[in-house]
């Protein structure tokens, strides 16, 4: 619970930094930028052992690692704070929440939590009112709620690629990068599986 009060709480402020960065800027070319996207995570497989050795303490139990089981998918959200480098690059600092639990059947008593702080970039040319995207992240997951051997930390990476739709055709003709829609898909690897992250986003 503590993991997830300083999580919000760092989300609270990367979004008040954003807010506050919107009204003071005057150069187009470096402008503060703020994205919230949410999504399903569809998991695909696993690349850690099953079963490595038994629990210290606890010999009828075995350590089965912090991956998560085929049938658990996860649904997430992100908050990133970053700067627009003339209107096509974008860098920033990235938190993101996913509830994760058995899909098939659904069992969500049966649920796991995580936390992940990452480094997110984008390239995404603006010469229309749709635009195309690809981007990275690269950070670290934190896995919140214990398996047999506590809390564990992995890195996290993630590529994607989606489009934006510039839906302020006033703002767009002022060389402004606000106001935009879209959707993205890529590949996250964390915690030991590989998910497939379908989202839709934001861009303010």
């Amino acid at each position: 619970m503590k993991q997830i009060k300083c999580f919000l709480l760092i989300a609270m402020l990367m979004a008040a930094t954003t807010v506050s960065a919107q009204y003071t800027q005057d150069n187009p070319n470096v402008e503060y930028m703020f994205k919230v996207e949410v999504g399903y995570l569809h998991n695909v497989g696993n690349y850690g052992s099953p079963e490595n050795k038994a629990v210290p303490n606890k010999p009828n139990l075995k350590e089965v690692g912090y991956r998560f089981n085929s049938y658990e998918e996860a649904m997430g959200i992100n908050i990133i704070n970053g700067v627009n480098i003339s209107q096509d690059f974008f860098l920033g600092g990235g938190v993101g929440y996913s509830f994760c639990a058995p899909m098939r059947p659904a069992h969500f008593d049966k649920s796991s939590h995580m936390a992940q702080v990452f480094v997110d970039m984008d390239f995404r040319p603006v010469g229309d009112i749709w635009a195309p995207m690809v981007g990275a992240r690269i950070g670290g997951s934190f896995l919140m709620n214990p398996n047999n051997y506590g809390n564990t930390i992995s890195p996290y990476a993630e590529v994607y690629a989606g489009i934006n739709w510039f839906y302020d055709h006033a703002l767009q003709q002022m060389n402004r990068n606000y106001h935009s829609l879209f959707a993205e898909v890529g590949v996250v690897l964390e915690q030991q599986t590989v998910f497939i992250p379908i989202r839709v986003g934001w861009r303010w």
